[in-house]
């Protein structure tokens, strides 16, 4: 996946005028601070910048264009992705709470019967709806989840640069890998502690 043209603009702007703000960086630009947060963060995540506090992005010559980079680029999910943990649209929050718990994860993906991914529900979602219905633990947990069509996912073919720019554009914490047969065939899960173990594991290694 290459870099967008605004974010080859960034690069080529920090390079230039390195130590820079990102105030500096949108100004150049003729943007706000806030309409290139993404692209920043990204390229940071990356490792193609280098952000330092009170001073500002600096650019990571040792990074960009190397095997590294490129290495990321052809990583595919489906190398790096965990284990799917899912339940039924039918289950209770109570039943997804537990698994949840059991598990430890913050995210649950929700399948129908023929393992078709049909939503996602989060701690959050399940806190927020459990306030509201304090006494009714054995409401249906899709009351509280995000229906598909509008579920952020990862096909097993994208790489992990994909899965590191929906992480950060959407601001979650995991997606869930899906394979098109005949259906949206939930395989795993990627999340924010995989991202970093893998860009750890690339750097070190």
């Amino acid at each position: 996946m290459e870099l967008s043209n605004r974010e080859k603009k960034i690069v080529k702007i920090v390079k230039k005028y390195a130590p820079i703000t990102g105030d500096e960086i949108a100004n150049e630009l003729s943007l706000s601070k806030s309409t290139i947060r993404t692209e920043l963060a990204i390229l940071v995540k990356l490792g193609i910048l280098e952000s330092k506090t009170n001073v500002g992005y600096f650019y990571n010559g040792d990074y960009v264009g190397n095997k590294n980079y490129d290495t990321l680029k052809s990583t595919k999910v489906e190398e790096v992705m965990g284990v799917a943990i899912t339940a039924k649209a039918t289950n209770t929050f109570a039943e997804v709470v537990s698994i949840l718990f059991l598990h430890d994860i913050g995210t649950l993906f929700i399948v129908d019967e023929e393992n078709n991914l049909a939503g996602v529900v989060s701690r959050k979602d399940l806190l927020k709806m459990l306030l509201a219905n304090s006494s009714e633990h054995n409401l249906p947990v899709a009351m509280a989840m995000t229906r598909v069509p509008n579920v952020v996912y990862l096909h097993e073919g994208e790489s992990i640069v994909d899965a590191i720019r929906k992480i950060i554009t959407h601001e979650i914490d995991c997606l869930p890998v899906i394979k098109e047969e005949n259906g949206k065939k939930v395989i795993g899960r990627v999340s924010k502690t995989t991202v970093i173990r893998t860009l750890l594991d690339e750097l070190e290694g």
